[in-house]
């Protein structure tokens, strides 16, 4: 195998932050040039941010009972150690970097869904992203808070996670017709707006008579989910103000 051929294999342990300086940096200068590792390394990286909330010493001692454990004892104190030290500070700041300067080069990188099945990969969904259809399941497990506007008849279903960085955000909407174009805000307690996300509707809508599947929105904010009183679907007119078209209090 190759030096290049074995770069190529390096994804993975350049994402758990288990390689010494010196492989890591060789990766780096590899990971400039090669689209294939640039798409795989994002690929990687929602799983390397479940990893970041395991707690290596809860996940050995139920791992305790099973026989022949040293190897994977070693491996799991070795990936906790490493990524905490070398992986927030290398790898997504890297990372970043990669898909910024493959955007601007105009290379796609798309990693597989979570939550699809079996196809052609699929963009994997992210802040200030629109899940298409067949794509549902983000923060699932969290409580939604409803509303129906009383003029527009918009029903909307919201979720909200708080994490380290910010809220995570989740929005379902139904009998939303078009054409439109809109944007979700998240507003603070302080009466500040801040747009999560942007898109178009078209004649048929989304939870109408035309096509009955809801919008599924995904996005993120930095604002505090305590520090949010209230999600808001808006209407966008070039040079004209917002409409309101929902708003959820959360």
């Amino acid at each position: 195998m190759t030096r290049s051929d074995a770069e190529h294999h390096d994804v993975a342990s350049y994402a758990l932050g288990v390689l010494d300086a010196p492989d890591a940096a060789r990766f780096e200068d590899h990971l400039i040039q090669c689209d294939r590792c640039a798409a795989e390394l994002e690929s990687f990286l929602p799983v390397t941010s479940l990893l970041a909330d395991v707690d290596g010493e809860e996940f050995l001692a139920a791992e305790a009972s099973l026989a022949g454990n040293r190897m994977l004892d070693e491996m799991v104190a070795e990936v906790s150690h490493e990524r905490a030290r070398v992986r927030s500070r290398r790898v997504f700041s890297l990372a970043a970097g990669v898909v910024a300067l493959a955007a601007a080069a105009g290379i796609g990188l798309y990693a597989g869904t979570l939550t699809g099945g079996a196809g052609a990969p699929q963009a994997q969904p992210s802040p200030n992203q629109t899940l298409g259809e067949g794509q549902s399941g983000f923060l699932d497990g969290v409580p939604a808070v409803r509303a129906v506007d009383p003029t527009t008849k918009v029903n909307a279903a919201v979720r909200l996670a708080e994490r380290p960085w910010g809220t995570a955000i989740a929005m379902d909407l139904r009998n939303l017709k078009g054409p439109l174009k809109c944007q979700l805000v998240a507003v603070g307690n302080d009466g500040l707006g801040e747009v999560v996300s942007t898109w178009t509707v078209d004649r048929e809508g989304y939870g109408t008579a035309a096509n009955q599947k809801a919008l599924q929105l995904a996005g993120s904010t930095a604002i505090k989910r305590a520090d949010i009183d209230r999600m808001e679907v808006q209407s966008v007119a070039d040079g004209g103000r917002p409409g309101l078209i929902v708003s959820v209090d959360v």
